[in-house]
């Protein structure tokens, strides 16, 4: 299955800049409920496919929230400027999967109690991003 998030999670984790940070900490939907602060999930929020009288064009806009988690609102601010330095505008290949680009669309700042933890409410920057890519 080609996923253009997983050309992003690579991007994230083989830079020195984020990986620095969070090692390979970029989960799926979900981070695992002991996962260590700061950390990174993604999840895609939607797909637009191009049409013509001929069918699918075959450059899908798959739009994907990456939201950074961390004990201090400073630390996530950082980390979410060292995803964005290496997303926005980011295009490139992992695993058979070709990104031609990738803009980022929104950015918000937030304050959340992560689901099964017991520990203090957390620090999050969501990064929305829209990511052109070749399906087939």
């Amino acid at each position: 299955m080609k996923s253009p998030e997983a050309v992003l999670r690579n991007a994230l984790v083989t830079t020195t800049a984020v990986s620095s940070v969070v090692s390979n900490r970029v989960y799926p939907l979900l981070a695992p409920q002991a996962a260590p602060l700061p950390f990174i999930t993604y999840r895609r929020t939607g797909i637009r496919r191009a049409q013509t009288l001929g069918g699918p064009m075959g450059v899908p806009q798959v739009s994907v929230d990456f939201d950074v988690y961390a004990t201090t609102y400073e630390g996530a601010r950082d980390l979410a400027d060292r995803c964005r330095s290496v997303l926005d505008g980011y295009g490139g290949t992992f695993d058979n999967t070709v990104v031609q680009q990738t803009s980022l669309e929104n950015e918000q700042d937030d304050f959340v109690q992560l689901a099964g933890a017991d520990m203090p409410p957390v620090y999050s920057v969501k990064l929305s991003f829209d990511i052109w890519w070749q399906e087939t």
